[in-house]
């Protein structure tokens, strides 16, 4: 069961469908200066001529960082585009300055200095731009190649260590079977190993939802909690939605990360719980009306292994915190005005 609140933060949401980028100014500005130039050259063949590569490089560096802003790349990443950019401005702009300044030493007449240092600038800022973006693209392979790292070795801690358990529980209970010759433990085994099945395919899933998100698409909030409510097993739990906003994302992991909140919240709130999903400003939340999680676990609570219940995998929120990390999305882990759970996420792209 559904209801609907009325959506209060289309102020946020219209900010972000309308990203502005320093280098992208800088870069129209740098366009307009060279504009004029010729304008006032009565757009002479030579004015033309020299015009059209700094043009074209400051729309490269318009496109490049308009681009950068929907991709959806963190504020570092955009700070280390815009370094690398300025730098490359003023490091072009001061040499070709000096370089003048040594003409005129010299006595040649230079007739129009500032245009040449910003001509030279806008050249400057797109070799920037360009070596910015390799650089970040290098950084996002390093914490990619970290991060396949750690789930490797969260799968084999699985293996070694959480898949242990079961089966020696249904190797002993073998073992009773055999020497009794009573079936009553077969149970047990079929238990243990219904255990172990699960606890292979979560840790599946923790590996193959944690690699980093390529291919993202606007979705719409409360169509991903529907599809997610629909294949949950909800008994007499419902869902509100306060505040619906679109967001770019991976639809089918975001759809499963929604999945593990709702099978969560359920488990641990109960049959009855009532489950609420609503818009931040640059991000959305999910939270529930149960005992909520105590402050001192509130850390470790997304780590794999961590589980409230017995026959639990602790694999269910650490598939939401890959996920999470694959869109580049902060979750933090609160308290909700009810008392319950309350599971934030920020850093989400918008359109």
């Amino acid at each position: 069961m559904q209801r609907v609140v009325a959506d209060d933060d289309w102020v946020a949401d219209l900010g972000e469908r309308l990203p502005v980028s320093p280098l992208s100014a800088l870069g129209l500005l740098l366009a307009a200066t060279i504009g004029f130039r010729i304008a006032v050259e009565n757009a002479s063949s030579r004015a033309l001529l020299e015009s059209a590569f700094p043009l074209l490089a400051a729309t490269a560096v318009v496109l490049a960082n308009r681009r950068l802003v929907a991709s959806g790349v963190g504020v570092r990443d955009r700070l280390t585009v815009f370094a690398y950019g300025l730098g490359g401005f003023l490091a072009a702009a001061l040499v070709t300055a000096l370089h003048l300044h040594v003409l005129r030493l010299d006595g040649a007449g230079v007739t129009t200095p500032l245009y040449l240092t910003l001509m030279s600038g806008t050249v400057g800022v797109a070799a920037g731009t360009v070596a910015g973006l390799y650089e970040i693209r290098q950084r996002s392979a390093v914490r990619e190649a970290r991060r396949q790292h750690a789930r490797l070795e969260e799968f084999a801690s699985v293996v070694s260590h959480d898949l242990r358990n079961p089966l020696s529980v249904a190797q002993g209970r073998l073992q009773e079977t055999c020497r009794t010759g009573d079936p009553s433990h077969l149970e047990a085994v079929d238990h243990s190993l219904e255990q172990m099945d699960e606890l292979i395919d979560d840790s599946l899933s923790v590996a193959r939802n944690g690699t980093q998100v390529t291919d993202r698409e606007p979705v719409q909030l409360v169509d991903l909690a529907s599809e997610a409510w629909a294949v949950v097993e909800t008994a007499d739990s419902s869902y509100e939605l306060s505040g619906n906003r679109t967001i770019r994302a991976n639809p089918a992991r975001s759809k499963r990360l929604l999945e593990n909140l709702f099978r969560n919240a359920i488990e641990h709130a109960g049959p009855e719980t009532v489950v609420r999903i609503g818009a931040l400003k640059n991000g959305f939340y999910v939270e529930d009306d149960g005992p909520g999680v105590p402050e001192d676990r509130r850390e470790s609570v997304l780590e794999q292994g961590v589980s409230s219940t017995a026959d639990g995998s602790g694999l269910g929120l650490a598939i939401v915190r890959a996920i999470a990390d694959a869109h580049g999305w902060d979750v933090a882990v609160a308290e909700s005005d009810t008392g319950g759970a309350r599971f934030e996420f920020t850093g989400v792209q918008g359109r």
